[in-house]
């Protein structure tokens, strides 16, 4: 009774002592029963004290980063420096909104209406960030709520996003991640709401560069056009038409060229109700270039073929009717005039870029005579000449470096320059399968080396 007092005699309803005598008074009849609820409480409570301590318990393995497992230690979690030096971008580990914090080095290399373009390192990987640009033109003349115009932005970044994965093409730009926040965009310091794409790292297409290059490089260029128009006449979402067939929407990486911009992409054939809505002109003159006809309410071919005319005006006419064999001037020249004028889809100029390409590789356009000319070279396999360079045109390398389709090649070539007097084909070949050849003025100093096979004009030696 003495511990049922002390008991009763804690805290009123106020936090006052009620005293014995009131308590009894009120509880007194029912004394054993609230004894048996106090000891179901008290068990009640250990066992919610218990599931605590073993929830906090959880929570500090998990954060700590060990396990329930007889004390040993957890796999070690990587941090997110480990994550991004770890990061392969053929791993197939897509990056998102976690992973920008870690891309450093970030320049702006880039800018639109829309969207701007920096370049960053994730670990050992240089890749691109798009976003959208704030001070562009979608932005500062959107007459919304900044946050709606941010969403407008951020919405073509997000279709783009899902546009360059449908067209997954070794000549489409590689998509390594994105960010889409499930917050909304606030002005200010970047702290919620910035949608973002990572992609492959290339440069912009420079005329300039492009007007330097050998023909071969150009040539692969050309090729590299050819696929994606190719690409875009048979996509997965159908025939495409890019109606801003520009040069700003392509970047080189790793030597190739890459759709990277399909903002302003046209999914299906032009609509129709006759084939005189079927009709493509020149944008300059407006005269009719080709007439295509209507079938079943579309253009039948109308993105093929409205899409090889840009790319001749922007591309080809730039890549190919210059600086190759003479006697492929006229193929190449065929080709762009074809494709200008409109007589050429999407596919036959694929088709015709490739056929260019395995003529150039085998050398099939050597005439008989030229071949002929081997006959005043002695061969030397496994000799080399270090020594006795000169300059000339349409060099890929300094000095006198060219590719060639055979050794018979390199024996006209060779003679086609008055100071030639020996010419090496080294273990070294290009793109379409051309073997490097490297020209002499001189023949002093032979020495043997492995994979080389020296050619030497008779009279020489």
């Amino acid at each position: 009774m003495s511990i049922a007092k002390s008991t009763l005699r804690q805290v009123g309803d106020d936090g006052s002592n009620l005293g014995y005598g009131r308590m009894t008074h009120l509880f007194f009849p029912s004394f054993s029963k609230m004894a048996r609820v106090s000891r179901l409480s008290v068990y009640m409570t250990a066992y919610l004290c218990l599931c605590l301590l073993a929830n906090m318990a959880l929570v500090l393995m998990f954060i700590t980063g060990y396990q329930l497992r007889s004390g040993t230690p957890a796999a070690h979690i990587p941090r997110p420096s480990q994550l991004a030096e770890d990061w392969d971008p053929h791993s197939g580990r897509l990056l998102n909104c976690a992973d920008l914090p870690s891309i450093t080095n970030l320049s702006i290399i880039g800018s639109g209406w829309t969207k701007a373009v920096y370049r960053g390192e994730y670990g050992k990987t240089w890749l691109a960030v798009k976003t959208v640009h704030t001070s562009g033109h979608d932005m500062t003349e959107c007459h919304e709520t900044v946050s709606i115009c941010y969403k407008q932005c951020a919405a073509k970044i997000i279709k783009e996003s899902l546009l360059l994965r449908e067209l997954s093409h070794n000549n489409v730009i590689k998509v390594f991640g994105e960010c889409v926040p499930g917050v909304d965009y606030s002005p200010g310091p970047p702290v919620a709401g910035v949608v973002a794409m990572i992609t492959e790292l290339g440069h912009p297409v420079n005329v300039i560069e492009v007007l330097q290059m050998n023909f071969e490089e150009r040539l692969q260029l050309a090729s590299d056009i050819g696929r994606i128009l190719y690409h875009l006449a048979q996509s997965p979402l159908g025939t495409l038409l890019m109606k801003d067939f520009r040069r700003e929407q392509f970047v080189i990486s790793g030597g190739s060229l890459k759709l990277s911009d399909v903002d302003d992409v046209v999914i299906g054939d032009h609509p129709c109700t006759t084939d005189q809505d079927c009709a493509i002109k020149d944008g300059v003159k407006e005269n009719i270039l080709i007439n295509l006809t209507c079938v079943m309410e579309v253009c039948k071919g109308f993105n093929s073929h409205l899409n090889a005319i840009h790319a001749s005006q922007h591309f080809m006419r730039l890549l190919i009717p210059y600086g190759g064999p003479a006697a492929l001037e006229s193929a190449c020249l065929h080709i762009v005039n074809l494709q200008s004028r409109g007589l050429l889809d999407s596919e036959a100029v694929h088709h015709e870029i490739q056929s260019l390409v395995r003529n150039y590789s085998s050398g099939a356009y050597l005439s008989a005579a030229e071949k002929d000319t081997i006959q005043n070279f002695i061969v030397y396999h496994g000799y080399t000449i270090d020594e006795a360079d000169f300059s000339c045109l349409r060099t890929v390398r300094t000095g006198c470096v060219q590719s060639v389709s055979s050794p018979e090649e390199g024996a006209w070539l060779c003679s086609q320059f008055p100071e030639c007097m020996a010419f090496v084909l080294i273990n070294q070949w290009t793109w379409t399968g051309r073997q490097i050849a490297i020209f002499k003025g001189g023949v002093r100093e032979m020495r043997k080396k492995k994979q080389h096979t020296l050619y030497i004009r008779r009279g020489q030696g």
